[in-house]
């Protein structure tokens, strides 16, 4: 297992971000300072970067480019998934084939939907906007899979989303597609508040899963909080799970202060499983 940490992309203006921001190369130089071995990035609108000047930042401070997150497109332009307006869902899906492309150029090896997927409407036409959604995930797995793209679905809890919340209930909607290059992403906080025990839940959901992440139970970096992450780590590492655990915390007091904080804590734990 390796340590990875999010970068916001100059894309993006959120600055409630969890993620580094501001300039790449600073945001680079200080995670191999670090000891991190990738970055996940949060990207809005990537036809905006310049993918090759992306890559070679990367390779000169030996990081892996993780995967790309979609949250943006939902937190800073609104788009969903599941819309019903099939205008608005096809500009959804459109901005999310950029993100794809945008993974292709850069060489990570996938991208993550969380909210993206987007909130069902309380009424009647729920189904119809879950089925709204099913469509636009197939048009993108279809699209994604020629490019060697994968797509990570996130579970996320009750309180940043009303659908998709356990690791039951995507495993179940993720039955209904075929395509091979769909897979889960499992965040031990979301878990916190939708699994009991997580751990069982990890477990079950783990010949599905392509990416962790973490976040103490306060959503601040690790060793604040009341997770044991020697024993989520040690559970991973049990499972067989060789890819990067990301660091997806608020960025509090900074968040050059929250990455600095998750890998004086992680690390030394990570190195005790070599």
């Amino acid at each position: 297992m390796k340590l990875a940490f999010p970068v916001a992309t100059p894309d993006t203006r959120d600055e409630t971000m969890l993620a580094l921001r501001g300039e790449l190369a600073g945001s680079f130089r200080l995670l191999h300072e670090l000891g991190y071995a990738g970055a996940e990035l949060m990207a809005r609108a990537p036809r905006e970067l310049d993918a090759a000047q992306l890559r070679s930042l990367a390779a000169d401070f030996n990081l892996a480019l993780v995967g790309v997150s979609t949250g943006q497109l939902r937190k800073e332009d609104s788009l969903q998934l599941c819309q019903l307006d099939e205008a608005e869902r096809t500009r959804a899906v459109a901005r999310t084939k950029e993100v794809i492309d945008f993974a292709q150029e850069i060489g990570a090896p996938q991208i993550n939907i969380g909210t993206l997927r987007g909130h069902l409407p309380n009424s009647e036409s729920r189904e119809v906007a879950r089925e709204a959604a099913a469509a636009s995930l197939n048009e993108l797995l279809d699209y994604a899979q020629p490019r060697g793209i994968g797509i990570a679905l996130e579970p996320q809890n009750r309180f940043i989303s009303n659908w998709l919340n356990s690791v039951g209930e995507t495993l179940e909607w993720m039955a209904r597609f075929s395509q091979p290059n769909l897979s889960l992403l499992f965040d031990a906080y979301h878990a916190l508040f939708e699994e009991a025990p997580v751990y069982a839940a990890l477990i079950h959901a783990f010949p599905r899963v392509s990416h962790a992440q973490v976040a103490d139970s306060n959503r601040l970096a690790p060793g604040g909080g009341q997770v044991h992450f020697g024993e989520l780590l040690r559970v991973l590492a049990a499972l067989g799970y060789r890819g990067h655990v990301s660091v997806e915390v608020a960025p509090l007091p900074s968040a050059v202060e929250a990455a600095t904080g998750a890998a004086r804590f992680l690390l030394p734990l990570m190195e005790e499983l070599l």
